[in-house]
């Protein structure tokens, strides 16, 4: 009786099976193509953004021109900006340490060829006959490094 059972049964015809095959395969390929399209446009603008940011940071340029002290640890570092484009001064460093308390120049926007003074108290002791390394930083990150001599 159970072999019976087996051979009354019919399967799907080759047709049938194949335009099934086929149709799956589409909606696969279809998922893929969406996949894909999402994938590298992402891509494709993250590299475009990375690009513009690069050719951006190339375009600028700055440099300390001097250094002031008024022997109460408050210093006074002027900065040119030379390059194509306008500028942001965004962080200090003194002998590694980073400034954290400014009272001017940090986060205004340096137009080309213009100078600004920024001013701030120095997170390091100041001594006289020490030399010191002063490195500012721009938003883009570039910098520009001195070793100044009290």
């Amino acid at each position: 009786m159970l072999g019976s059972f087996w051979r009354d049964k019919r399967g799907i015809s080759e047709v049938i099976a194949s335009l099934i095959l086929i149709l799956v395969v589409s909606a696969a390929g279809v998922i893929l193509y969406t996949y894909s399209l999402n994938t590298f446009s992402s891509t494709g603008s993250s590299f475009q953004l990375r690009t513009s940011f690069r050719e951006e940071q190339a375009r600028e340029r700055l440099v300390i021109t001097t250094v002031w002290w008024n022997t109460v640890d408050l210093l006074n570092v002027t900065v040119l900006n030379y390059g194509k484009i306008d500028l942001v001064i965004d962080t200090v460093y003194i002998d590694g340490t980073k400034v954290s308390e400014y009272s001017g120049g940090r986060g205004e926007v340096v137009r080309t060829g213009e100078l600004i003074p920024v001013k701030f108290t120095s997170p390091v002791l100041i001594e006289d006959g020490q030399t010191y390394e002063i490195i500012v930083v721009s938003e883009r990150g570039n910098k520009n490094a001195v070793y100044w001599e009290v």
